[in-house]
């Protein structure tokens, strides 16, 4: 298998490629790169500069966000051509050391009974660090909601045995199903992951905590922690965002009321979007033959998401 980025000969199903730290994606990587294809696109792409310092971009077909190597500027593709994305932050690494990184993936994989040893009865496989980029969207939703809901309804009279003293004839009670309507308003920071073929770090569930975020600055591009480049701009970033937060809502009004849940209409009003490189740590580990991804919060010192495959 070769990098996508790169070309360089790795093995397979490696998740990162350990000579330039790009993120890998089986399925796209079985052959190196046809570097005569698309030539005259790359061309292009070769000339595009940077807004802020006028350095050149040089970004791969298909990235639409990119993060200048010389001054941190990130620079988006929209229907307006490039240009430099307003703001963009990012979250400085508190999980620095694999050793912390498996700390918390060995709390999160005996956490449970039926998880006990997990950790100990598994190979790890794989543990690599990177700058994942996330589009935020900042967000108020309001959702219209409907649930079953069961209630008696006093009527009707039953005999009562009292024993061999008699019986009296006492009130009872129907239990009937009602349809009740409810409100729920609220913001959200929701992330979009920027990159396509990384649809593993869109955590369905997970808000960042983005209280320590601060400017990216010339220093965060010279960090030996990879930043990714991304391959969604800040328009399809909206668009998704939308879908990603109404399902969002629905499957936290399906956590609270269960399988009394019947429907919900949630509008989204975006207030703000924003890019954000987050670290995060992606440990892979082998249990018989299944393979478990944990992708954590190198922040935060959360595991975002548990995947099986």
């Amino acid at each position: 298998m070769y990098c996508r980025k790169c070309g360089a000969q790795i093995p397979d199903d490696s998740l990162f490629c350990p000579k330039c730290g790009t993120p890998q994606n089986v399925e796209l990587t079985k052959k190196p790169m046809d570097q005569s294809s698309n030539s005259g696109e790359r061309e292009i792409l070769k000339e595009m500069k940077c807004p802020n310092c006028g350095a050149p971009l040089n970004p791969l077909a298909g990235e639409e966000m990119v993060v200048c190597q010389y001054c941190g500027t990130s620079i988006s593709l929209s229907s307006e051509g490039w240009s430099k994305v307003k703001s963009h932050f990012i979250l400085d690494i508190r999980v620095q050391l694999k050793d912390q990184a498996l700390a918390i993936a060995r709390n999160f994989l005996d956490k449970s009974i039926l998880h006990r040893h997990l950790y100990e009865k598994s190979r790890l496989d794989q543990l690599g660090l990177a700058y994942i980029p996330y589009w935020i969207i900042d967000a108020g939703y309001t959702a219209q909601f409907k649930y079953k809901k069961m209630e008696a309804q006093p009527g009707g009279f039953v005999a009562m045995n009292l024993g061999g003293r008699g019986g009296f004839i006492g009130p009872t009670e129907n239990v009937q199903t009602v349809i009740e309507s409810g409100t729920d308003v609220g913001m959200v920071q929701y992330p979009v992951i920027a990159v396509e073929n990384l649809k593993q770090y869109q955590p369905p569930d997970y808000i960042f905590n983005l209280q320590n975020k601060r400017v990216i600055g010339n220093s965060d591009i010279n960090s030996p922690v990879k930043l990714l480049n991304g391959t969604i701009g800040e328009e399809k970033a909206r668009v998704m965002g939308k879908v990603l937060i109404q399902q969002w809502e629905m499957r936290k009004l399906q956590k609270i009321y269960h399988h009394n849940f019947l429907a919900a209409e949630t509008s989204v009003d975006i207030s703000d979007v924003y890019l954000v490189h987050i670290p995060i740590w992606t440990a892979v580990f082998v249990h018989k033959d299944e393979k478990i991804v944990l992708m954590i919060d190198a922040h935060n010192a959360m595991v975002m998401e548990e995947l099986k495959e």
